[in-house]
């Protein structure tokens, strides 16, 4: 799922705030740690809600852009910190309209 969205080892890589080699080592099959695969997870989550209401070629950008719902902190940012509330909130924040 996470694909869909965010297209390269990359650019997930960039949202988790990992390195390159650790997003491919982990399509290989080597399992990440109990922190990066709850943030996984969390990516895999918030793609799945975006792709509901953003094109897939904008899913990337909205996850490393500036959010105003987010204070003007990017939602990779809340990501890497484990505070997949706030980004949830934020895409709740599309779903309904507002605006920050």
């Amino acid at each position: 799922m996470i694909r869909d969205g965010v297209r390269s080892d990359r650019a997930i890589a960039s949202v988790l705030g990992v390195s390159h080699s650790q997003v491919s080592r982990w399509r290989q099959g080597q399992r990440p740690d109990r922190e990066n695969a709850d943030r996984l997870a969390g990516l895999a989550l918030v793609v799945e809600m975006l792709l509901r209401w953003l094109d897939a070629d904008i899913v990337e950008e909205w996850l490393t852009g500036a959010n105003p719902h987010l204070d003007g902190a990017t939602p990779s940012y809340f990501i890497q910190r484990s505070r997949l509330s706030g980004v949830v909130g934020a895409v709740e924040a599309i779903k309904t309209g507002v605006f920050a």
